[in-house]
């Protein structure tokens, strides 16, 4: 026997034993452990040997019944129709009418469904049999009840254009919804993929009074694979398999969720085999990547239609002059940024969309990185040096700017240090500022910044819940734009892409867009963000392209 294992095995079984004698229980342990625990505790004074190999043999088999995975922070509530919890959690627990993969909307709770010619009318027929998580029907009625309790808080989700055009949801027998429309929506299907707010709730999940945006839930129920059976803020969530599953059901019983936000932490614990497996896309390095897979680990790594890209102020005092925006441009080197921290893992960006987002690939060279242009586009602006000075300035103002960013995003940091460099060979200082998630989100809607690093939501989100956003007046994404001359005409024509059925006339309306963005030198586009796996080796079935399941851990399986 391993003496590493023996040791944590007789800890756990004493600290176990103590609980039950006190009258309490275990909240980590899933019932099978706990079972084996309470048996052999009548041994313990005459067969302790016995007894610590009962407890290793049984507590080896829960954990192989149990899959252990990382995430950066809580959960969350798990309330289906607000933005508080972890999206992948959510997913474990939640489904809606259809879903999303490889750029395509494919069936979930509704098995197909239909569009009228005039695209106001959309009938979707639903999966028979499927059952919340505690037995109870998923029907047409339940549907019709979450989709109305989300649109009565529009206001809320100024991304969802399709709840400004949903005019009424019928519901003409158990397996068929009707959604009638005031004005087509390009976005329907697209809004219907997301992780929220567009999901289903059980019935008995649904406050007493009022809705969960105002009131909360009672309980998350839904029709995933996944159940939330025990839960500690800001430690662990621990679930059940869904048994009512309509689907494949996980193969492990159990799937905890361990949060462990700092990354080398949790590199620690997979190597000690305190988690199976850790995934994301902003926190874990190339060298980090690398080294595990080298330890026996096996990783994985799948490109996404996320953008990371720098968002210049347009409304900004130095920013809002667009030679300083345009140098900025000429003076970005992402192949550095792709090859010096993400060793090739994330490709350099050529825009601010992906090229596989519909519409917005129009065929405009991305800018060159060239440091001697942006030097005389800033010489022939006014932007000069002044003495021995090594920051350019004009008319008195230092050309100093404030790089903020997301301080949970550990990779932001090491781009932003990139930026520094590169931008100071060119006479431009940047101060790098990282904040909390909530500070930096608030300094980005009130204009607060000279720039930002940001990757964008990719996938069903794009392109139209992104340019409702951009068009919606007091929305984070909208200050980035404020300061561009053709934002008046701009905003107009992104509102009339979520309703345009003319495809000619869509496309003529992004290439405006995209020609925009580019002429106006609003982003930087730095890399396409890539999801990073790292997990033990005796873990198969990752499908990190699943529409089901969340980080697509649902397959996993121990060889």
């Amino acid at each position: 026997m391993d003496m590493k294992k023996r040791i944590t095995v007789l800890l756990a079984a004493a600290v176990s034993l103590s609980l039950a004698a006190c009258g309490g229980q275990s909240t980590q342990t899933p019932p099978a452990a706990e079972e084996t625990v309470q048996e052999t505790e009548s041994q313990t004074e005459q067969e302790s040997e016995p007894v610590e190999e009962t407890v290793q043999e049984e507590t080896e088999a829960a954990k192989k019944d149990t899959l252990i995975v990382r995430m950066t922070g809580d959960v969350g509530d798990l309330n289906p129709h607000t933005m508080k919890s972890q999206m992948a959690a959510q997913d474990w627990v939640y489904e809606s009418l259809v879903a999303f993969k490889k750029g395509t909307v494919v069936p979930e709770l509704a098995e197909s469904w239909d569009i009228s010619t005039d695209g106001l009318t959309y009938t979707f027929h639903l999966r028979e049999g499927v059952k919340f998580s505690d037995g109870t029907d998923f029907d047409s009625a339940i549907a019709k009840k979450n989709i109305e309790a989300v649109a009565n808080h529009a206001e809320g989700y100024s991304f969802l254009n399709s709840l400004t055009s949903l005019e009424s949801v019928e519901t003409p027998d158990a397996l068929t919804l009707v959604l009638k429309l005031n004005v087509p929506c390009n976005s329907l299907l697209n809004d219907l993929t997301f992780s929220r707010p567009l999901v289903m709730l059980g019935e008995n999940g649904f406050p007493d009074e009022g809705d969960p945006y105002d009131n909360g839930i009672t309980k998350p129920i839904g029709t995933g694979m996944w159940i939330l059976k025990e839960y500690v803020a800001d430690q662990y969530a621990l679930f059940e398999r869904n048994e009512n599953y309509w689907g494949e059901k996980p193969n492990f019983r159990y799937m905890k969720a361990v949060v462990i936000p700092d990354v080398n932490t949790a590199a620690i614990a997979l190597k000690a085999g305190e988690v199976d497996v850790m995934i994301d896309s902003t926190q874990i390095t190339a060298d980090m990547y690398k080294e595990m897979e080298a330890a026996g680990f096996k990783t994985e790594a799948a490109p996404t239609t996320s953008i990371s890209s720098l968002n210049i102020n347009t409304g900004g005092e130095i920013t809002g002059d667009v030679n300083v925006r345009l140098a900025l441009e000429y003076a970005t080197d992402n192949t550095a940024i792709s090859e010096g921290i993400f060793g090739g893992l994330q490709k350099p960006a050529t825009a601010y969309f992906s090229t596989d987002i519909p519409y917005t690939n129009v065929g405009i060279a991305p800018y060159s990185y060239d440091p001697d242009k942006a030097n005389v586009i800033l010489d022939e602006a006014g932007w000069v040096y002044e003495g021995d000075n090594q920051v350019r300035s004009k008319d008195g103002k230092s050309l100093e700017l404030d790089l903020i960013y997301d301080a949970s995003v550990t990779n932001d940091r090491d781009i932003a240090l990139i930026l520094q460099s590169q931008y100071a060979q060119v006479g431009i200082q940047l101060n790098i500022v990282p904040q909390d998630s909530q500070i930096y989100r608030q300094n980005w809607a009130a204009g607060e910044f000279g720039v930002l690093i940001y990757s964008s939501w990719g996938g069903s989100y794009e392109p139209y819940a992104t340019l409702a956003a951009m068009a919606t007046d007091g929305d984070k994404f909208n200050t980035v734009q404020k300061g561009m001359k053709s934002k008046p005409e701009l905003d107009d024509i992104m509102l009339d892409c979520l309703t345009q059925e003319d495809p000619e006339m869509l496309q003529e309306n992004f290439n405006y867009i995209m020609q925009s963005f580019h002429d106006e030198a609003v982003y930087v586009p730095l890399t396409v963000i890539s999801t990073l796996a790292i997990y033990n080796s005796d873990l198969a079935g990752l499908d990190l392209e699943s529409v089901h399941g969340g980080m697509g851990i649902g397959g996993m399986y121990v060889e």
